[in-house]
């Protein structure tokens, strides 16, 4: 990947407060909002999400782990399709390396909450556009 391009495409990430996520959900493709809070200072594209464990999300993942991350920075113009797989996991570790005391406004009591569980994205593509660079995939 182009390190100019990289460069701009964890700036959007790291900009964006939240992500458009696409599973699959059988046949169709479903789309939904998804809080970016834990990318926010993104050095790479791995990235990571908190959920509940039992969301029809988590089980769409299950079947198909193929999904889409969508980023759009309005204020620069800039939009990011990152497709990958994603994985759910309960990892005491990786919980507890995620966990924020805000977490408790969506019902979780803490880290280690039996519904408390992470997304980990993996990149395999991507599709950039920019106002500058147009668009750029690998």
């Amino acid at each position: 990947m182009d390190k100019t391009i990289e460069a701009s495409i964890i700036e959007t990430v790291s900009a964006c407060e939240a992500a458009i996520l696409t599973t699959i959900d059988g046949d169709y493709p479903e789309s939904r909002h998804i809080l970016n809070i834990l990318n926010s200072d993104a050095r790479d594209l791995n990235l990571h999400f908190a959920t509940t464990k039992d969301s029809p999300k988590c089980m769409q993942i299950a079947a198909n782990p193929h999904v889409c991350l969508y980023y759009f920075n309005p204020e620069n113009r800039h939009a990011v399709r990152l497709f990958g797989t994603m994985e759910v996991t309960q990892a005491d570790a990786v919980r507890r390396k995620y966990w924020l005391d805000t977490w408790i406004n969506f019902g979780y009591k803490e880290a280690l909450d039996p519904k408390f569980s992470i997304l980990v994205f993996t990149p395999k593509k991507y599709k950039f556009y920019s106002p500058e660079l147009k668009e750029g995939e690998v």
